[in-house]
């Protein structure tokens, strides 16, 4: 099975929902990022892999292996999503 990648920014908008926005990609088009999606956001220079889970106020990257990352507002972080999640914890694609 083929993986199918998309990069951008990840970051929040007015009605408190994650996007991923790519250059060039258009506004009806961006990815939203809801609860199970499968990510790799750019921390402290490394990928960290895993899903992303709402709990009604916030939403949280919880990494594969174990762990979890609340998403801040202005996340600004690079990311790529996964069609499907990476079978190991090294998310280069």
């Amino acid at each position: 099975m083929k993986t199918h990648i998309r990069e951008g920014i990840l970051y929040r908008n007015h009605h408190q929902r994650y996007y991923l926005w790519e250059p060039g990609v258009p506004d009806n088009q961006l990815l939203t990022c809801t609860s199970g999606c499968p990510l790799a956001i750019w921390l402290n220079q490394a990928w960290v892999a895993g899903h992303v889970e709402g709990d009604g106020e916030d939403y949280w990257l919880f990494v594969i292996g174990g762990g979890k990352f609340r998403l801040s507002e202005h996340m600004n972080r690079e990311s790529r999503y996964f069609g499907h999640l990476p079978r190991s914890k090294n998310a280069t694609g």
